[in-house]
């Protein structure tokens, strides 16, 4: 718990004290992306973005259908979103010199990502955090997958080729705690964490065979993106 109590604090700070002088500053940028990706700044304006766009925090940004993106952090970490994917940058501070005072803190609102950790990652894991509607992510420096599958809508049945609804982080190397329910969760490489109800307690569970995956195509990341969007390096007001 005195972890936990750590992270929210720390959190705390980077969205409030952080938010507003931050906003003239990219703390990342599209790397990679095949298909169409839109944003919401901060100011609700929406752009659609393309290679290189920079992402702010503040940010709302959107992968629509056969969508796969892949951002840079200023930290050096990476993050890739797949299809129909919504993500929202809530705070950043980063100095390469003082990496221990640094933190990054992003919401997965719908969809799934793959995350790599970067310098925050290992300097500072605790200043780490992925927020879902279920559970928060925090690391130990590592490597996870988040796949959220949302609650059907009212008066429908969930469908049947989706694992249940709730969010399953998948750990590929390193170490993920998940807290949900008021309690923490660990989990290791090769391990499932599953979060069904922000109310509940997180379970480790076996891998669901028809969880989403984050396979981009092969020519992801090829420098020949496939949908007119903006102009490369630009952003297109909508």
């Amino acid at each position: 718990m005195q972890g936990l109590t750590r992270r929210i604090g720390l959190i705390s700070v980077l969205a409030a004290a952080l938010l507003a002088p931050l906003l003239a500053f990219a703390q990342g940028q599209v790397q990679h992306l095949s298909g169409t990706m839109s944003v919401q700044r901060a100011d609700g304006s929406v752009r659609l973005l393309s290679e290189r766009s920079q992402v702010q925090v503040g940010d709302v940004l959107s992968t629509e259908d056969g969508t796969y993106a892949q951002l840079d952090i200023a930290d050096g970490g990476k993050i890739t979103l797949r299809p129909n994917t919504r993500i929202r940058i809530d705070g950043f501070q980063f100095s390469r010199d003082e990496p221990k005072k640094s933190g990054f803190a992003y919401s997965l609102l719908k969809g799934g990502l793959r995350a790599v950790t970067g310098l925050i990652g290992k300097e500072n894991p605790e200043g780490y955090e992925l927020r879902t509607e279920t559970g928060t992510v925090g690391i130990r420096g590592t490597d996870f997958n988040a796949i959220d599958i949302p609650q059907p809508a009212p008066g429908q049945s969930a469908p049947s080729d989706l694992p249940k609804p709730g969010v399953y982080v998948v750990v590929a190397d390193g170490m993920v705690v998940l807290t949900s329910g008021g309690t923490e969760l660990l989990a290791g490489a090769g391990q499932v964490a599953y979060a069904s109800d922000a109310n509940l307690p997180a379970a480790i569970v076996p891998l669901p065979p028809n969880l989403p995956e984050i396979n981009p195509p092969a020519s992801f990341g090829s420098g020949n993106p496939t949908a007119i969007n903006g102009g490369r390096g630009d952003a297109c007001v909508i």
